[in-house]
């Protein structure tokens, strides 16, 4: 895991938005994904997550890593991985990494990301609750919140 760089923040969304695209696009609609790249991604999504204390992490090349350390726990906001580095442990070693910080990891998952629930599972993460977050225009996020106690 290696901090950002500000050439990171300019390139993220060009990185992003073809990833998104691969692991949602049998799940939501296209408007959808662009809606939310475009929200965590963009010049002023980037600037309003990171003012609010998101750190962004790079992966080796393999892809992106975004939490926000709260009172009590840790949130994963994003872990993306190319598809050619998914099946390597990468998120073992992430998850071992950010236990360091001594305190239980959470994040939201999307009901359909099959994929990613089976690997947060297989890593000691458990359903705590399921969210509908309402976003413009009548979209919706189904979401699974996930904690792994450390």
């Amino acid at each position: 895991m290696e901090r950002f760089t500000e050439k990171d923040y300019q390139s993220i969304y060009d990185f992003m938005l073809p990833l998104w695209k691969e692991t949602y696009g049998g799940i939501l609609p296209a408007k959808q994904i662009e809606f939310l790249v475009n929200k965590y991604f963009s010049a002023e999504g980037l600037a309003h997550y990171r003012a609010l204390g998101y750190e962004y992490f790079k992966l080796g090349q393999d892809g992106v890593l975004v939490v926000c350390e709260r009172e009590t726990d840790v949130y994963i906001d994003k872990l993306y991985l190319l598809p050619s580095s998914r099946g390597k442990g990468i998120p073992e070693k992430v998850f071992a990494e950010l236990a360091k910080r001594g305190k239980n990891l959470t994040l939201n998952v999307n009901q359909g990301n099959e994929r990613a629930v089976h690997c947060y599972r297989k890593n000691g993460f458990e359903v705590i609750e399921t969210v509908d977050i309402l976003l413009d225009n009548g979209m919706v996020n189904k979401d699974f919140v996930m904690r792994k106690r450390v």
